[in-house]
């Protein structure tokens, strides 16, 4: 007799958690099109828009790696899950701002689109492997915290956990770098 399989593989799990992150961070980013379209009738959403254009302006490129290192340090956190889905909220919604933004604001409003999907795509990967990452490894966490699990166990998760951040720091940096010379001014 051939029993039926009820549960997921890890590797579906992972896949599950990167959709459902990435469907966050999409709809968030629908969100930022919306508050960005409402920010003359609506004075709330132009707060929140105005808060997305000074970041922007005055952070750039810092501020996406800010965005980052609070990712990577909510992992840390037993219950860091939360503010995982928070930064991702705002990542998405800053995303949206800053896309229609800087469609409006430019001449050339297909080349434009074309370098903001190069440079916001792949982005977004990063951000949701980060918090993929983030949010399982805050698991993790409260599991060592809350269970007496062995520790050499948790440093070989604590040195994947580092090691994975590390190579999505590169990427994120070359990705950064590589907007800068396509000349997108806002990412």
């Amino acid at each position: 007799m051939i029993r039926k399989r009820t549960t997921l593989t890890s590797s579906e799990k992972c896949q599950r958690l990167f959709w459902i992150l990435a469907g966050i961070v999409l709809l968030h980013a629908g969100e930022g099109v919306l508050l960005y379209l409402l920010q003359d009738t609506v004075p709330k959403a132009s707060g929140v828009f105005r808060l997305f254009d000074t970041v922007n302006l005055q952070w750039g490129s810092w501020g996406w790696l800010l965005l980052f290192a609070v990712l990577f340090f909510a992992g840390f956190s037993a219950i860091g899950q939360p503010l995982t889905i928070l930064i991702l909220m705002c990542y998405g919604v800053g995303m949206g701002i800053t896309i229609l933004g800087q469609l409006r604001t430019s001449g050339s409003f297909l080349l434009h689109s074309v370098g903001l999907l190069i440079c916001f795509v792949p982005l977004s990967v990063i951000f949701v492997v980060a918090a993929r990452e983030s949010l399982r490894f805050s698991a993790k966490s409260a599991c060592y915290l809350f269970r007496d699990e062995p520790a050499d166990n948790m440093y070989h998760h604590l040195r994947m956990y580092c090691l994975r951040f590390l190579v999505l720091l590169i990427f994120l940096i070359a990705l950064l770098v590589c907007c800068r010379f396509l000349c997108i001014s806002q990412i």
